[in-house]
């Protein structure tokens, strides 16, 4: 993949104008940049791209930082039309017992709540210093039991806990 300035060298075209174009091809969901100079990547028709946000702890939580600079090629069977989506990389062993092994991709469905049962990510403490976790949540009056799915761990409740969306995907490289 040539960089955005040898692009413009063999296109004879300034900078700014393959930028501009970048962004478009992004917009339509055909490219998508995966950081780098050389950070792009063609998307296949069958897949959509979403916006990569970092890690998300499955163990004791960690700080949120959801800047995005990222994105990520997912199959288009785990994109549900009419929500925004997301991707985190899994941090920690509390949802083995799940299928989550340390460093699998997850695709979350950015929403507000859950059922009882569902796997969520739940943002713990109060801005500007968020922490979260990936847990299998249950609803208690005014808290959330977080239950992790390791039988070496257990469940605590949070009085403050916030759900910010649903796990619909696990992706796992099996080469590494």
């Amino acid at each position: 993949m040539p960089s955005i300035r040898e692009a413009a060298e063999d296109l004879e075209l300034d900078v700014s104008n393959v930028h501009y174009h970048i962004r478009n091809l992004e917009k339509m969901g055909l490219m998508a940049r995966t950081g780098g100079h050389r950070g792009v990547r063609l998307v296949s028709p069958t897949s959509k791209v979403i916006p990569f946000l970092g890690y998300v702890a499955c163990g004791k939580p960690i700080t949120i930082l959801e800047e995005v600079d990222e994105h990520v090629q997912i199959p288009e069977n785990m994109i549900l039309s009419g929500y925004a989506h997301y991707a985190l990389r899994a941090s920690g062993n509390s949802m083995i017992k799940a299928g989550i092994k340390d460093g699998d991709l997850l695709v979350i469905r950015k929403q507000p709540d859950a059922d009882d049962g569902d796997i969520a990510v739940v943002a713990t403490d109060e801005p500007p210093f968020e922490t979260a976790t990936l847990k299998t949540i249950y609803h208690k009056k005014e808290a959330l039991l977080l239950k992790p799915e390791n039988d070496e761990l257990e469940s605590y409740v949070v009085r403050k806990g916030e759900i910010r969306g649903k796990l619909v995907g696990v992706i796992r490289n099996l080469t590494s």
